[in-house]
C-alpha cells in the first residue's frame, strides 16, 4: 500500500472511534434509563406478588428499591402510594403528589389520596377531594364507603344523592348508574326518595337485558310489597328473558307468602314449570324442595339417572332418599362405580358412615366410617362438611369425633364461628374443662362483641379459678346490661365467692329461678349458698342439692362443687 493510503485507513479508523465515542456519549443516559426503568419494572410485579403472599413488609422494602432505581417510573410511583397509604404513612401523598404533578393521576388514584388523607387527620381536604370527584366519577361502592367515614351516613346519602341525580341526568342511557341510584333512593329514609327510588327500580325491571334482571332481584329484596307489586314482581321473576332457576324458586316463596293455603298447588306448578330445564336451574329447586321436606317431589323431578350425572344434584337426592328411609336404594347408590367417581371422598365417605349408621352395623363400623368421613373432609377443607360431619357425630353419641371436625372446622374462615360454636359444647359434653376454656378463650378473642363466647370466658375462668378480678369486673358488666339475667346473677354470686366476699355473693343469690340453670350451674348454686351465712340460703343449697340428680352430666369442676356442697 502506499503511504497515502496507509494515512486514509489510519483516519477511517479514528473516525470510527470517535463516532462510537459521540454516540455513546449521546445516548448512555437513555441507555441507562431504560435499563434501569426496566429493572423497576421487575421489582414492582415482584413486590405486588410478595403482597398477594402476604409478605408486606418485604413487599414495601422492594417498591422502595424500584423508585430509588427509577425516581420517575410511574409504576413505582403508583405502586408506592398504594402500599404506603395502606401503611398509613404520611409518604403516601407525596407520592400522590408526584402523579398530580406529571399529570398521570386517575380516579383510583384520587380515591387513594382520599384515603391518604383520611389517615393523616386531613378531613377537611379529603371532604374536598370527595366532592370533586362525586361531581365527575360515577359513584362506586369505595366512594360510598369513603363517603360515609368523611360524612356519616346522613350527610353521606344526601350527598351523594345530589351527585348521582345531576350524573344520571347527564347519562340517561346508563342504566346501572341508573339502578345504583335507585338502590340509594329506595334505602333513605325520605318517603319521596323512597317511592322515587321503587319508580325508578320498577321502570328498570321493565328490561329485558342483565341491568333489568338485577332490578328484578332489587325488588325481591323487599318483603312487604302491595299484592299488585307483588304479582307483577313473581311474573318478571318468572319470566324474564334471563332468570334462571333461582329465580324460578324466588317467584315461588314469594306465591306461598301471598297464598299459603295453595302450597302443595304452587309447589307442583313450579316442578311442571321446571321440566325440561338445565340440571343447573332445576338445582335451586331441588335445594328448596330438600329444604322444605319434599322428599317425593325430588323423587319425582329428578330421575335417577340425571342425579347421578350432576353432584349437586346427586347430593340432594342421596338426602331425599335418607329421609325417605330407603336405605336400600341409598347404598345401591353409594356403591355404584359411577356415583364414587362423581361424588368427592369425603362426601362419599360421609354416606358410608351414615349407611353404617342407618344399617345398624356394630358402633366400631360406624367410629371408623366417620372418622374415615372427618378425615377426608379435612384433607379437602370442605368446611361446611366438617361441620356437617361434627353434628351428624355430636347426636349420635361420638362426641370426641364431633370436637375434631369442629376444630377443623374452626380454622376455615366461612365455618369459623359454628366450629367454635361446636367446640364449646363437646368440650363440655366431653367433660374437658381445658379444652373449654382454650375455645371459649380463643373465641371471645376472634369475636369480643358476642356475649355468648364472652359469658363461657368468665364462667369457665372462675370454675378453674382463673382471672378472677378481671372476670369479677366482666360478670358485673354483663349483668349491669341484663340485670334479670339468672345465669349472670349466677356468675356474679360465684366471684365473689371465689374472692371470699360470702356477703357478696349471697346478695346475688336471692330470688334465684334454678329451672334455668343447668345442672352444672345448680352444683354452683349450692356451693355458694351452702358456705352462705343466712339459714334462708343454706335451706335452698339443701333444697337444691335434694334435687339434683348426681348422675347429671356436669364439669369436673362443677361435679367437685357438687360433691363438695353434699358433704
Amino acid at each position: 500500500q502506499t503511504c497515502a493510503a496507509r494515512w486514509v485507513a489510519g483516519g477511517a479508523v479514528v473516525l470510527f472511534f470517535v463516532a462510537l465515542a459521540v454516540l455513546g456519549i449521546i445516548y448512555a443516559k437513555p441507555i441507562q434509563d431504560a435499563y434501569q426503568d426496566w429493572r423497576a419494572e421487575k421489582l414492582v410485579k415482584e413486590a405486588r406478588q410478595m403482597a398477594e403472599d402476604g409478605q408486606v413488609v418485604n413487599a414495601i422494602m422492594k417498591a422502595q428499591q424500584a423508585v430509588r432505581i427509577s425516581p420517575d417510573n410511574l409504576n413505582a410511583i403508583r405502586l408506592n402510594s398504594e402500599f404506603l397509604t395502606y401503611a398509613k404513612r404520611d409518604e403516601a401523598l407525596h407520592f400522590l403528589d408526584r402523579l398530580e404533578q406529571q399529570g398521570v393521576a386517575n380516579a383510583s388514584d384520587r380515591q387513594l389520596r382520599i384515603r391518604a388523607l383520611i389517615n393523616v387527620k386531613r378531613s377537611k381536604e379529603a371532604s374536598q377531594v370527595l366532592e370533586a370527584l362525586l361531581e365527575n366519577e360515577e359513584p362506586n361502592d369505595t366512594l360510598m364507603k369513603l363517603a360515609e367515614e368523611i360524612w356519616g351516613e346522613s350527610q353521606r346519602n344526601a350527598i351523594l344523592l345530589r351527585s348521582m341525580k345531576a350524573y344520571a341526568a347527564k347519562h340517561p342511557e346508563n342504566k346501572e348508574h341508573s339502578l345504583r341510584l335507585a338502590r340509594i333512593q329506595a334505602n333513605s329514609k325520605i318517603d319521596e326518595e323512597i317511592a322515587t327510588g321503587m319508580r325508578r327500580a320498577r321502570e328498570l325491571a321493565e328490561g329485558d337485558d342483565e341491568t333489568g334482571l338485577h332490578a328484578v332481584e332489587f325488588l325481591d329484596t323487599f318483603e312487604n310489597l302491595p299484592p299488585d307489586e307483588a304479582s307483577y314482581l313473581i311474573q318478571r321473576l318468572r319470566n324474564h328473558p334471563k332468570a334462571t332457576g333461582w329465580h324460578l324458586v324466588a317467584a315461588l316463596k314469594r306465591q306461598l307468602r301471598l297464598d299459603p293455603v295453595r302450597r302443595s298447588l304452587l309447589i307442583q306448578e313450579t316442578i311442571d314449570r321446571a321440566r325440561g330445564k338445565t340440571r343447573e336451574d332445576l338445582l335451586p329447586l331441588v335445594r328448596f324442595l330438600v329444604e322444605q321436606g319434599e322428599y317425593l317431589q325430588v323423587l319425582a323431578l329428578v330421575s335417577e339417572d340425571e342425579a347421578k350425572g350432576y353432584q349437586p344434584l346427586l347430593e340432594n337426592y342421596l338426602t331425599a332418599l335418607t329421609m325417605l328411609q330407603r336405605f336400600g336404594e341409598l347404598e345401591k347408590l353409594v356403591n355404584d362405580p359411577k356415583v364414587m367417581s362423581l361424588l368427592n371422598q369425603s362426601v362419599s365417605a360421609f354416606y358410608r358412615a351414615h349407611l353404617a349408621f342407618v344399617t345398624k352395623k356394630p358402633p366400631e363400623e360406624i367410629r371408623e366410617a366417620l372418622i374415615a368421613a372427618r378425615n377426608a373432609a379435612d384433607v379437602e377443607r370442605r368446611a361446611e362438611l366438617l361441620v356437617k360431619i361434627g353434628e351428624y357425630a355430636e347426636a349420635r353419641g361420638y362426641s370426641d369425633i364431633a370436637e375434631e371436625a369442629y376444630k377443623s372446622a374452626s380454622l376455615i374462615p366461612r365455618t369459623e364461628r359454628a366450629g367454635y360454636h361446636g367446640l364449646l359444647r363437646t368440650a363440655e359434653v366431653n367433660g374437658k374443662t381445658e379444652a373449654l376454656l382454650k375455645s371459649a378463650r380463643e373465641a371471645n378473642g376472634r369475636w369480643p362483641d358476642d356475649p355468648t363466647y364472652l359469658e363461657r370466658y368468665i364462667y369457665v375462668s372462675l370454675l378453674t379459678g382463673q382471672e378472677l378480678e378481671t372476670s369479677m369486673q366482666k360478670a358485673l358488666s354483663l349483668l349491669e346490661q341484663q340485670p334479670q339475667d339468672q345465669p349472670r346473677r349466677l356468675m356474679a354470686a360465684f366471684a365473689f365467692w371465689r374472692l371470699k366476699d360470702l356477703k357478696g355473693a349471697t346478695t346475688y343469690l336471692q330470688k334465684m329461678e334454678l329451672n334455668h340453670l343447668t345442672p352444672g350451674l345448680q352444683a354452683v348454686f349450692a356451693a355458694i349458698a351452702r358456705d352462705s351465712d343466712t339459714n334462708t340460703a343454706r335451706e335452698a343449697a339443701i333444697a337444691v342439692l335434694q334435687k339434683l340428680d348426681s348422675k347429671a352430666r356436669m364439669l369436673p369442676e362443677e361435679r367437685a362443687l357438687f360433691e363438695k356442697a353434699a358433704r
